[in-house]
């Protein structure tokens, strides 16, 4: 056979090995590529779920995952987690873990994890104008006001606690987010102090208790007074006269325990009567004079000097 012969029927021979080899693995790609991955139904949340708070159908929607994507704890239907209470922060999009959730008989280990240490979370029955009309929300401040007195006799009214932190109303631990049915509550849990805590339920047997909301401005500038050192309560004794910054309480003894005798009015100059008292909590109170020459005690901590 001649040497082009030879050579022609090789290269016929080659590309026909290609060809036929080009159309198997077409065949198998073509195969492989027909075979759709399996899909499975995950709940996530709609919108961000804070801790403790009680999950419903409208904070839900459902996502199709692979199924080799799945986590074991995944939940596959809200049936397995409406009703219950989140443990953790879950945010939009995320996937709601069974682990991550918990049943509702167990809600009052919520309480227990949201009181501050060194402190009781203790709960006063309230009605619908002693709960401002049922605006108070979990983590506002409220103050807590006594009134008493027998039927004929004027009542005597005063502020008993100042700027207390809510833990709840009725069952909701956490706020009401923006499009949720109101719903009414008769208790609203409070966190206090062991003291605070005996003085409470003391008022709640002697007459009325009322709640007073406080703006979240004054309650974070409470705070802050709170964490500060003993050094921003001295006060130099030779200062003569003291600017209020904001409104402030004037009472009758160095304790926020004692009756409030007056209410003094923003940037009002008071007299320093230059006699201080330290209370149980290490506040420190001084002896002032209004300009009516009325004299009280005040916590230095909202007292500002003329030379500041």
């Amino acid at each position: 056979m001649k040497p082009k012969k030879i050579v022609l029927l090789a290269v016929i021979s080659g590309l026909m090995t290609t060809l036929l080899f080009y159309t198997i693995m077409s065949k198998q790609d073509s195969s492989a590529s027909g075979e759709e991955t399996p899909m499975v139904e995950v709940i996530v949340a709609s919108e961000d779920i804070q801790q403790n708070q009680k999950i419903t159908e409208e904070v839900l929607t459902s996502e199709q995952v692979p199924e080799d994507q799945v986590h074991a704890q995944a939940a596959s239907q809200t049936s397995d987690v409406v009703g219950l209470f989140a443990t953790a922060d879950l945010k939009e999009g995320e996937p709601v873990m069974l682990h991550r959730v918990q049943q509702s008989e167990d809600e009052d280990e919520f309480v227990t994890k949201k009181v501050t240490e060194g402190y009781r979370a203790v709960s006063i029955n309230v009605d619908y104008v002693k709960s401002v009309s049922n605006l108070i929300e979990p983590e506002d401040f409220v103050d807590v006001v006594l009134s008493e007195g027998t039927e004929g006799e004027a009542i005597n009214s005063e502020v008993i606690l100042e700027n207390v932190r809510v833990l709840s109303v009725g069952q909701r631990m956490v706020e009401k987010k923006s499009g949720e049915t109101e719903e009414e509550y008769t208790a609203v849990t409070l966190e206090l102090k062991q003291d605070e805590a005996v003085k409470l339920v003391n008022g709640s047997e002697r007459g009325s208790l009322q709640l007073v909301l406080l703006s979240e401005q004054i309650s974070e500038k409470d705070e802050n007074e709170e964490a500060s050192a003993e050094a921003d309560d001295e006060i130099p004794e030779d200062s003569t006269y003291i600017t209020l910054p904001e409104q402030s309480l004037l009472r009758e003894g160095p304790g926020l325990d004692s009756s409030v005798s007056d209410v003094i009015a923003k940037d009002t100059k008071l007299k320093n009567l230059n006699e201080q008292e330290t209370d149980d909590d290490e506040r420190i109170w001084m002896l002032v004079e209004t300009p009516d020459q009325k004299k009280g005690w005040m916590s230095s901590r909202i007292l500002k000097h003329e030379n500041e």
